[in-house]
């Protein structure tokens, strides 16, 4: 199976708050932080703002400190930039309120990146040199990996085998899939134009650090395609045959391939609209001495999901296709 790394590679980060408030029970959250993006990638500009139900903050002083050193002083809910750390750095945001009675609210958070990748593997048809990434078959079976990275210190990473991998589809947790050292998701991928959400959470084993990442699978149409098939050399899978294709021997051996189909399909060749051959090589010959065209035609299907994918070229021969001196 080729592996594809995909798309998107998505990063998280963690957080741990502790909050008090002077002159109420600590039993009430009178201050909040609005951190975006939720969990921040290795060093990502993150978005803080200060949020409250119960207190007015265009009335009151807040002050936003990173590591101890205030980056804003002022009053309402005016967001500020932050900067994250690298992998299991902490990075501690402090934001004080001081109200116009003069009690003085504090909420403070600790940013810890943590790094989460996907690696789709998608298990759909192709030729066996082909060089670039297999695509998702609708209906064909799929293998994700979450490649995670998280650190309880910059020098430290977490061994993926103690992690805990939550997978879900959209909303709905996968509580199968789920669990410790569950790095790896199969599943069938959706049918054509409907796509399926798949994300996964990973936590350190005492919660403290979270990564995430997500992505979309989507399934392609198939598709077939036809190549010359030299007795020497082989198939020739460099040049797919799309539109003419010129004969300079008496007989020529085509291959046909069925790209991203969830198992191997049928092939049926038709020469000038008439049926010539189920195999997946069809060898044609010009008879006599004259010159013209046939139109060799290609249909890959895939019976039990009713897919197929058709291709065609059209064929000179009894022509010169020679050059240089005296027409060799």
């Amino acid at each position: 199976m080729i592996r594809v790394v995909l798309l998107a590679f998505v990063f998280a980060g963690s957080f741990l708050g502790v909050s008090h408030a002077q002159g109420i029970p600590n039993s009430t959250e009178p201050l909040t932080l609005s951190v975006s993006p939720e969990y921040p990638r290795p060093y990502q500009t993150v978005t803080v703002s200060p949020r409250s139900s119960l207190l007015d903050l265009s009335a009151s002083t807040v002050r936003i400190s990173v590591n101890g050193t205030t980056v804003y002083q002022g009053s309402g809910t005016q967001a500020t930039s932050v900067r994250a750390g690298g992998l299991g750095e902490r990075t501690t945001i402090t934001v004080s309120v001081t109200d116009p009675s003069g009690r003085v609210y504090t909420k403070q958070q600790i940013l810890r990146p943590a790094e989460v990748s996907l690696v789709l593997e998608p298990a759909s048809t192709m030729h066996p040199f082909y060089q670039g990434g297999g695509l998702v078959a609708s209906e064909g079976r799929v293998r994700l990996v979450a490649l995670a990275d998280l650190r309880s210190a910059p020098g430290t990473r977490l061994p993926s085998s103690s992690l805990v991998y939550t997978w879900r589809l959209g909303s709905r947790v996968l509580t199968d899939m789920s669990g410790i050292g569950k790095s790896t998701f199969i599943a069938t991928a959706p049918v054509r134009y409907r796509n399926a959400d798949i994300s996964v959470t990973v936590t350190s084993p005492d919660n403290t650090l979270v990564g995430e990442a997500r992505t979309l699978v989507s399934a392609v149409d198939p598709v077939a395609r036809i190549y010359r098939n030299d007795p020497l050399l082989g198939p020739n899978f460099d040049v797919a045959l799309t539109d003419r294709f010129s004969m300079s021997d008496t007989e020529t051996t085509f291959r046909a391939v069925g790209y991203f189909f969830a198992v191997p399909p049928t092939f049926s060749w038709t020469v000038n609209k008439a049926t010539n051959g189920t195999d997946k090589d069809i060898t044609v010959r010009a008879t006599g001495n004259g010159q013209g065209t046939a139109r060799i035609g290609l249909t890959a299907t895939e019976a039990a999901a009713r897919r197929s994918a058709d291709t065609a070229v059209t064929v000179d021969f009894g022509r010169s296709t020679g050059f240089g001196f005296f027409g060799l």
